[in-house]
């Protein structure tokens, strides 16, 4: 019998050691996963800074920091053309009141009605099927707010 408790004995003492171990890595893996979010959080704080930086000082600051404005700057020019290029190969116009995507043949904003600036004469929209605005006629693009045609609020 004595071997057999010898053996239950080093049995418990092994799992009691795998039990310890097993709770030492998940008391480390979640310290590790604490320092990783404070360690965001400061990443975040500096990004932070340095955006308020850059938007306080773009036009005065210090030279030792000019590639990084330089290269902010470049950025943004280039993402604006991108953006103008997505903008020309959807169709739309950004409405200048509320930044909404607007069909490029609207007169205004079917979210906001503030009159859409014309480049070039609208063309007539192809007929769909839907809702009518009462004041023009004007087919209605689903959800619409305002009538692209003539500016007029939908009533719900």
């Amino acid at each position: 019998m004595g071997f057999l408790n010898e053996i239950g004995q080093k049995i418990s003492s092994a799992s009691q050691e795998a039990i310890a171990k097993t709770k030492d890595f998940a008391d480390v893996a979640k310290l590790n996963s604490n320092i990783n979010d404070e360690e965001r959080k400061i990443t975040n704080a500096f990004t932070e800074i340095g955006k308020a930086y850059f938007a306080a000082h773009q036009d005065d600051y210090d030279a030792s920091y000019e590639a990084f404005f330089t290269t902010i700057k470049d950025s943004q020019v280039k993402i604006a053309g991108l953006q103008d290029q997505i903008i020309a190969i959807k169709g739309i116009a950004k409405c200048p009141g509320c930044g909404a995507e607007v069909p490029k043949e609207s007169a205004f904003c079917p979210s906001c009605g503030t009159a859409m600036p014309k480049d070039e004469p609208a063309a007539a929209a192809p007929a769909a099927e839907g809702k009518k605005c009462p004041n023009c006629g004007a087919t209605l693009a689903p959800g619409a707010v305002f009538c692209a045609n003539c500016g007029t609020k939908m009533e719900e």
